[in-house]
């Protein structure tokens, strides 16, 4: 049977740290470009308004929410009722795939409000 990853401790932290560096790294270049659209004069949100913006932004967080949540209740129901399952790796795996049907699901709501 294959250990757990926490008893990997440098494997751990290497691996949050990879993560972390890829995260910032894309906040990083994702705000310059904003500063850069801002510069030459054009509105990095498109068309929206304040409120437009906030409603999308709170709509995207909610269906996030709720589908990250389904994906937790999946995955301990899989490590309930499979006995020989890594239950982090399943945890995780359902995690990303619901958070990722979530963003899925607000691009298509938003597709289509913005079609009308």
């Amino acid at each position: 049977m294959i250990a757990p990853f926490w008893f990997f401790p440098g494997l751990t932290v290497i691996t949050v740290l990879i993560i972390s560096l890829v995260i910032g790294y894309f906040m990083k270049t994702k705000n310059q470009e904003r500063i850069r659209m801002i510069d030459k004069g054009i509105n990095p949100d498109g068309d929206l308004s304040i409120s437009e913006y906030r409603k999308q932004t709170n709509l995207k967080n909610g269906i996030l929410f709720i589908s990250l949540g389904i994906g937790l209740l999946i995955g301990h129901i899989l490590v309930i009722t499979i006995d020989k399952i890594d239950n982090f790796l399943t945890y995780l795996t359902m995690l990303l795939i619901f958070g990722g049907i979530g963003f899925l699901i607000n691009y298509l709501i938003i597709k289509k409000s913005s079609e009308k």
